[in-house]
């Protein structure tokens, strides 16, 4: 991706996801907007250079929620090469089909963060962590993933998020 493109992300991807999606709220739960991002990243990149974004957008989502320094980032890297794996692989990223990933790797986010807050402080309730906020997160991201890869397969927005030397054939 070009570096404009990627240094408007790293400004607007914080004061985004907490001005204008928290009031996208649904019962508490709003989409997560930097992984959608992180997975169009992903889509359209190189698994090392999502991989990259995904530790970027990650501790800046740390240093933003003041919270431990480094987890986001690990999490969001290797999401940022999985999608950038899955990328490489796939040939229509318009397809509403290529969602269910998405929702498959908030899902993934969601169980790693529950596992973790299960070894720090022992007594999480898992079930009820997972059916009332990952969950339902997850899907919200995948509709938020959706009308964004729509708005990405549109032709005229493609060329320019792309570097010439850098697009897939």
């Amino acid at each position: 991706m070009k570096p404009r493109v990627y240094f408007a992300v790293f400004v607007l991807i914080i004061p985004l996801q907490a001005s204008f999606f928290d009031s996208l709220s649904i019962g508490g739960i709003k989409p997560d907007l930097a992984l959608a991002i992180l997975y169009i990243i992903g889509l359209l990149t190189s698994p090392s250079e999502a991989a990259l974004a995904g530790m970027a957008i990650g501790l800046l989502q740390d240093i933003g929620s003041a919270s431990l320094i480094g987890f986001t980032g690990m999490t969001r890297g290797l999401e940022g090469l999985a999608a950038g794996l899955l990328g490489s692989r796939v040939l229509d990223i318009s397809s509403p089909a290529i969602v269910l990933f998405l929702v498959v790797f908030s899902l993934a986010e969601g169980l790693l963060v529950a596992f973790f807050l299960q070894v720090i402080y022992g007594a999480v309730p898992f079930l009820a962590m997972m059916g009332g906020r990952v969950l339902p997160q997850a899907l919200y991201t995948g509709v938020l993933g959706y009308f964004l890869l729509q708005l990405v397969g549109r032709k005229n927005v493609l060329p320019a998020l792309l570097r010439r030397d850098f697009q897939k054939e």
